[in-house]
């Protein structure tokens, strides 16, 4: 964990099996900075379906769980299982909601697809400079001059880490220039 680089960490998972599996690791190891909230971030506040396209599982937390049900009709994660995919109503909200007139050193965002939903919940801390950089795992290459419009028009530099057209995940690191 990269806890101890930080003074202090909000982790927002919406999960409730991953919620409890965080706090667990969280206790065992004694971290005292980390807070979860458990809340999917959005674009707006209130419920959403939470699709479980995996599970959480004891070792890793890392899963393909999203509000945003699957491109290919939302299967469950066996290849050949064309049953729905199963779901969890969960609470949503805001970043521009829940930060107020905080200021972030890095904010990550790893959301399986619904990155442009939490974009558009932070646009008066986005557009006011409060978070300082963003690491962002975009799922959708198509979206990459998007993705990168919205964050320059905000006075971001972009630097893609890993982009390759057609990869099915490219990562860009996002820094505030100076104003």
């Amino acid at each position: 964990m990269l806890a101890k680089n930080f003074d202090r960490i909000r982790a927002f998972e919406p999960n409730p099996n991953a919620v409890e599996l965080l706090s667990r690791k969280i206790t065992k190891k004694r971290i005292q900075n980390v807070r979860i909230i458990p809340v999917a971030l959005s674009d707006s506040t209130g419920k959403s379906r939470l699709y479980l396209h995996t599970q959480v599982r004891e070792k890793t937390i890392g899963s393909s769980n999203s509000l945003i049900p699957s491109s290919n009709g939302a299967t469950s994660e066996a290849e050949n299982d064309i049953s729905p995919v199963p779901f969890v109503e969960v609470q949503t909200d805001t970043v521009d909601n829940l930060l107020g007139n905080e200021r972030i050193d890095l904010m990550k965002i790893d959301v399986e697809g619904a990155e442009f939903m939490i974009l558009n919940g932070a646009t008066k801390t986005l557009n006011e400079g409060r978070i300082a950089n963003l690491m962002i795992e975009l799922h959708s290459a198509e979206r990459k001059d998007e993705l990168d419009s919205f964050l320059v028009s905000r006075h971001y530099q972009t630097k893609w880490i890993d982009y390759a057209p057609g990869a099915l995940v490219s990562r860009v690191l996002a820094t505030l220039s100076p104003r």
